[in-house]
């Protein structure tokens, strides 16, 4: 009898073995969303990544933030990495679980669900060439002229009630740098911090500067509302973001990022 209850003592811790180390999830973010997320070279990457590991070509905050959560949960991350448009057409058809980062949204809330824990905050501001001459007031002082925005991207409640501006999709932030440039369109409206890294590793600083905040958002991870893991996913999600929290593993995140953050919130002193 004995003999019995220690092979079935075996048994289930090796299924229950089993069972945790297939835990997988996948998720898909963008290429170029420096210090969030960027790959060093390309626009398309898919890595396995198991707990204790990480991509060898990806790497940002949000990255970090997203991957130590499910490891602290016993999962292996499947990361896709892909053009913006196209993680949210896979995201959509069941292709993958989850994106991140992304904002809320009144449209968004439509199809997506959200984690309650987020990953990052962005800050909006508009670009603009330093010749230029604007007395702000708010996004009204825009109202007539033509402003580049990234196509996909969530600009807050204010940008969107902002129908006076004239708003042009371009697909890559230098594209709009680059607009603006040759005085195509009168600004650009980006996020600050991860435009200002684009501009640095182009050389482009002296020649823009940027209005006034004009809002911010926190970003999440989300779901598919069609996928029947969703509301599953994101609660591991929640749940190893606040064990990460716990335990110093996102305290080292940010302070690992410190340098190149630009939310107060993710410095290194906070450590929530």
């Amino acid at each position: 009898m004995a003999l019995l209850l220690r092979a079935f003592i075996l048994i289930c811790l090796f299924f229950g073995y089993a069972c945790h180390a297939a835990k997988t999830v996948s998720v898909i973010t963008l290429p170029d969303y420096p210090p969030f997320g960027f790959l060093d070279q390309g626009d398309t990457h898919v890595a396995r990544v198991a707990p204790g590991e990480d991509s060898p070509n990806f790497q940002g905050f949000a990255w970090d933030v997203v991957r130590e959560s499910f490891h602290e949960m016993g999962y292996t991350v499947e990361l896709w990495v892909v053009p913006w448009a196209r993680a949210l057409t896979y995201l959509e058809s069941g292709r993958v679980d989850l994106i991140f980062p992304v904002s809320i949204s009144e449209e968004r809330l439509k199809i997506y669900k959200y984690s309650k824990e987020y990953v990052n905050t962005v800050y909006y501001r508009v670009y603009v060439l330093k010749e230029q001459s604007f007395v702000w007031n708010s996004l009204d002082t825009l109202n007539g002229k033509t402003i580049a925005q990234m196509r996909g991207f969530n600009y807050g409640a204010q940008w969107e009630a902002a129908t006076g501006i004239k708003k042009y999709d371009v697909g890559k932030i230098i594209q709009g740098f680059e607009m603006l440039k040759s005085n195509r369109v009168h600004g650009f409206a980006g996020y600050e911090g991860i435009w200002d890294i684009v501009l640095q590793r182009h050389n482009l600083e002296a020649e823009f500067t940027k209005l006034p905040m004009f809002d911010s958002n926190k970003e999440f991870i989300a779901a598919y509302y069609a996928n029947p893991m969703a509301k599953k996913l994101l609660k591991q999600f929640d749940l190893g973001r606040q064990r990460i929290s716990k335990n110093g593993t996102l305290k080292h995140i940010k302070q690992k990022w410190s340098g190149v953050l630009t939310d107060p919130s993710e410095s290194i002193e906070d450590s929530n």
